[in-house]
């Protein structure tokens, strides 16, 4: 086991915060390198809403309700991985009142998805609707809208996400 070192934690909310972490021992292209975890105290609860990615998730401490294409799911700390593909809709929230440590690891790996957290983040919460827009549209991710067409949400992004990079700050270089 190597050493994880810690490259940034950003602040997403009041008792919520997310350590982007790597790990060393890790190769570049493992999806284990680069990890994003989030922590909630259970003073807020986490919410963060339906969209569309790869990912592999897991909890390392409490419980968090995870919907896939609109099934909900309890994750809790020991289940296995779990490996999100990339055109399912999924969210997250966790409990009132209840600690809970996400981790989110990109798929194909790299640190792209650190910078996309770094960027949403940077003003220590979400941003407003332009904002949002371009830093996913820069990313690797899809808002998932409430029409239920992941051809919609890709236009949807294309188009508002491309005009969005004229009212919102650029994205940070680096971490």
């Amino acid at each position: 086991m190597g050493t994880v070192k810690v490259l940034k934690t950003l602040g997403v909310g009041k008792g919520i915060t997310m350590d982007i972490t790597m790990d060393e021992s890790e190769p570049e292209d493992s999806v284990n390198r680069y990890a994003m975890d989030t922590i909630c105290t259970g003073e807020e609860t986490l919410n963060i809403p339906p969209h569309w990615h790869k990912e592999h998730a897991d909890v390392s401490e409490g419980r968090i309700e995870l919907t896939l294409n609109g099934d909900k799911l309890i994750l809790k700390a020991g289940d296995p991985v779990l490996f999100v593909p990339r055109r399912i809709v999924h969210s997250f929230t966790s409990f009132k009142g209840e600690r809970v440590v996400l981790r989110e690891r990109a798929d194909p790996a790299g640190l792209y998805k650190a910078m996309f957290f770094n960027d949403i983040f940077s003003a220590g919460t979400f941003g407003g609707f332009w904002y949002i827009l371009r830093a996913f549209y820069d990313g690797d991710a899809y808002i998932a809208l409430p029409l239920h067409s992941q051809f919609l949400d890709q236009v949807f992004l294309t188009v508002f996400g491309g005009i969005a990079h004229f009212f919102a700050p650029r994205k940070p270089e680096s971490l």
